[in-house]
């Protein structure tokens, strides 16, 4: 299966590219992407792009504070990368990166006081952007906490179904040892609310999305062969 997950490497994580590559191929993935924060300063990426069975793709989660600073990060990166995620940690991050066409991935957190609102869910279907659901909070959180997060998520799933967006599921792994094969990962999807199929094609989109953006368009529509 075409499976690929969104992974963290040292320094930012505590797993080497390589190591972490290593793990997403005996799990059973077609291939990683490397999306940390800084990706000039992962330790060693050639070492993991060698190694046989595994595809990996470095691309790249944008932080900055203010909206402007965001926008020309996200715009600084897209040429470097074939691979954007934003991780919302406020209104105003959403409201910029779904807004943002040049974003691939939008990571929305799962809390009750911050769902998906109508306005993020149209500008993400005019521009195309993914969905992201962290299922690690099935794995770290614990009795009342993880029954608001359940809540929470499975709302933002309605709104995602709603307007026809296109969802990815991630474990978020930043070491080797938090990352799930895709058997398991498909399973936590199905008990946060997502349907078998659904879940499977949730976690084939990265992949999917990687190899459209490494296409040459010289224009929208228009791809040089």
């Amino acid at each position: 299966m075409s499976f690929y997950e969104c992974i963290s490497v040292f320094p930012e994580g505590t797993s080497s590219a390589s190591r972490m590559a290593l793990t997403a191929r005996t799990l059973g993935y077609k291939g990683i992407i490397i999306c940390n924060r800084d990706p000039a300063r992962i330790f060693m990426p050639q070492a993991a792009e060698k190694i046989r069975g595994i595809e990996v793709a470095v691309g790249a989660e944008v932080t900055a504070s203010g909206s402007k600073a965001l926008k020309s990060r996200i715009s600084a990166l897209r040429s470097r990368y074939p691979f954007i995620v934003v991780r919302a940690g406020s209104e105003e991050t959403i409201r910029v990166a779904s807004e943002d066409p040049n974003v691939d991935l939008l990571i929305h957190p799962c809390d009750f006081r911050r769902p998906i609102a109508i306005a993020t869910a149209r500008a993400a279907k005019s521009n195309q952007i993914c969905i992201g659901f962290d299922l690690s909070g099935l794995v770290l959180l614990r009795g009342s906490s993880r029954s608001r997060w359940l809540a929470a998520l499975r709302k933002n799933l309605q709104m995602v179904r709603k307007f026809d967006l296109s969802p990815i599921i991630t474990a978020s792994a930043t070491c080797h040892l938090d990352m799930h094969s895709p058997r398991d990962l498909i399973a936590m999807a199905e008990v946060a609310g997502f349907e078998a199929d659904e879940a499977k094609e949730a976690l084939r989109r990265s992949g999917k999305l990687l190899e459209l953006n490494r296409r040459n368009w010289v224009a929208g529509g228009v791809e040089l062969l």
